[in-house]
């Protein structure tokens, strides 16, 4: 029998919690937008910060081609928050994931201005990850 109460002690969320995050991340990645933003929207109003939530929801969005929440949602955030350069390089992920071009103009930015070593790697590693997307052939 499975368990909802977190593993002995273990920190984190019940298995129920996690299961219902993990659908509406799934949702948001296979395209099932509604039903992904309808669990999403009730996981965030429950988190004391939906922060670290909303970064991974914009990635698996971008993934499932939708550039829009990570728009609104990070594009805010950075606009609240223009010191926190881990957020960009997020934005620009979700943006480069989604195939939408504003990606590229974010990460310049990061790597001309930043010297967070951890936010430049990062940013390196998403301009490695757009240089072999464009260099390999199409599915």
């Amino acid at each position: 029998m499975v368990n909802d109460a977190t593993p002995s002690g273990a920190p984190g969320y019940p298995l129920v919690y996690r299961n219902l995050m993990a659908v509406g991340l799934l949702g948001a990645v296979y395209r099932a937008r509604d039903d992904a933003a309808t669990v999403s929207a009730a996981i965030e109003l429950t988190l004391d910060d939906p922060t670290p939530f909303r970064v991974c929801r914009a990635i698996a969005q971008g993934i499932g081609g939708d550039a829009e929440y990570a728009a609104t949602t990070l594009g805010e955030h950075v606009d609240a928050h223009p010191e926190d350069e881990g957020a960009k390089v997020a934005l620009a992920t979700a943006f480069l994931l989604a195939r939408d071009e504003r990606w590229k103009g974010i990460l310049d930015e990061v790597l001309a201005t930043s010297t967070d070593q951890n936010v430049r790697q990062a940013a390196s590693g998403v301009l490695a990850h757009a240089a072999a997307r464009e260099s390999a052939p199409p599915n």
